[in-house]
């Protein structure tokens, strides 16, 4: 492959820097307005060159406003930069964090090698888990709790990955509220849910929202839940330990595409399925 230098990250540049057989992307998040712009810009360029075709070096201009996802999508605002991440797009993107993510050719050296040749795990997003998790009948799982509660073996754990903006998450939420409750009794039965937008989970891929899994008790598989939303097919389901009512639905009720009254969160629901598939 050739050897591109740094690269800034653009609309344009984006499909070039996916697109192309390089599979590990440096991200450095940093401000082209900033004093440090060109000590950061350089830092990258020298550091690129011990990696020519193992991995490109990408610079995001986080002053552009079109590019604000890009930064939410690693979880990072304005304020955490100038800082880096790395990315290797295998089947799915896997994203890593450094524990120092300042920008030294150092650090970044080290780390970037650490990558490629696997010793550093990828970094999967999770909120705290909030004190209140288990309080209502629905649970609420984060990234921290969530293999604990998913897979004891001695429920039938039932959970809605979804994500605050989307509409149909939204239509959604007072019918599980009234699964919650109605099954609240059952101790060998969880209905959750977890915010798919904060929290990754390693092994799973949520491709639209909302998603629905069904993790049945005494066994390691996972169900995906096809069948319709309704309180009373759910409830079915839930009690015949997912052997009925998950008959797949003619028309899919979910996907995450636009289907918002207002304005902005038009925009957000676009760019959600929008980055994922850029990213």
């Amino acid at each position: 492959a050739e050897y591109m230098g740094v690269v800034e990250f653009t609309m344009e540049s984006a499909s070039k820097i996916f697109g192309g057989s390089i599979k590990n992307h440096v991200l450095a998040f940093i401000s082209k307005t900033a004093d440090y712009f060109e000590e950061k810009k350089k830092v990258l360029g020298e550091v690129s060159k011990s990696f020519k075709g193992q991995a490109l070096f990408v610079y995001v201009d986080v002053d552009v406003e079109d590019l604000q996802r890009v930064l939410e999508f690693f979880g990072l605002t304005v304020a955490d930069c100038p800082t880096y991440r790395v990315v290797r797009l295998l089947d799915e993107m896997v994203k890593y964090k450094p524990d120092d993510d300042e920008i030294t050719a150092a650090g970044m050296s080290s780390f970037v090698q650490g990558v490629i040749d696997g010793s550093v795990k990828p970094h999967l997003m999770t909120q705290d888990v909030p004190a209140d998790w288990d309080k209502e009948p629905v649970k609420v799982l984060v990234g921290k709790n969530f293999r604990e509660i998913a897979e004891d073996k001695t429920k039938g754990v039932f959970v809605e990955f979804y994500a605050p903006w989307c509409g149909h998450c939204k239509q959604l939420a007072p019918i599980f509220d009234q699964l919650g409750e109605a099954l609240k009794d059952r101790a060998d039965i969880v209905v959750a849910k977890i915010d798919s937008t904060a929290n990754e989970i390693e092994g799973i891929k949520i491709e639209s929202f909302p998603t629905i899994k069904y993790f049945p008790k005494n066994s390691d598989d996972v169900i995906d839940f096809q069948g319709a939303r309704d309180l009373e097919n759910m409830k079915k389901f839930l009690e015949s330990e997912g052997k009925a009512g998950n008959e797949a639905q003619s028309k899919p009720e979910e996907e995450e595409e636009p289907e918002e009254e207002d304005g902005e969160d038009q925009t957000k629901d676009e760019d959600a399925s929008k980055t994922k598939e850029e990213l």
